[in-house]
């Protein structure tokens, strides 16, 4: 479940950062931007993120044989990758776009360290 939540993030991040730089190009007209590229970017990245995050947690959950269990832990995975994506708004706010892209990176890295430490070790057994 921790690299499903990882994958996601990084996913959402990377959302977030072309959110950031598209409206960092627009003219500050004090509106809110709800028009152009950057809400539907914002919108399917994080359904996208999201997504992976429950597909990579119900691969990864194979051995449980119940769909109820199986089904709750994936939805908790999806769950955990919007608190992240809510926990990289202020991220960014205080730290800038940077620290969205350093998030994206080590989140990723750790996602898929994740996933091959997990392939690793259920080869061996």
């Amino acid at each position: 479940m921790a690299a499903a939540i990882a994958l996601g993030t990084a996913v959402v991040s990377l959302a977030l950062y072309g959110v950031q730089a598209i409206l960092a190009g627009a003219p500050a007209a004090g509106e809110p931007a709800t028009g152009g590229p950057a809400p539907l970017i914002l919108l399917s990245g994080t359904l996208g993120a999201l997504i992976l995050s429950a597909a990579v947690a119900w691969n990864r959950l194979r051995p449980v044989d119940s769909y109820y269990r199986r089904g709750g832990l994936t939805l908790v995975s999806a769950f955990g990758t919007f608190v992240m994506a809510v926990l990289a708004t202020p991220l960014y706010h205080f730290l800038g776009a940077g620290a969205l892209l350093a998030l994206a990176a080590s989140a990723g890295a750790a996602g898929l360290f994740l996933l091959r430490g997990v392939s690793d070790r259920g080869a061996g057994s």
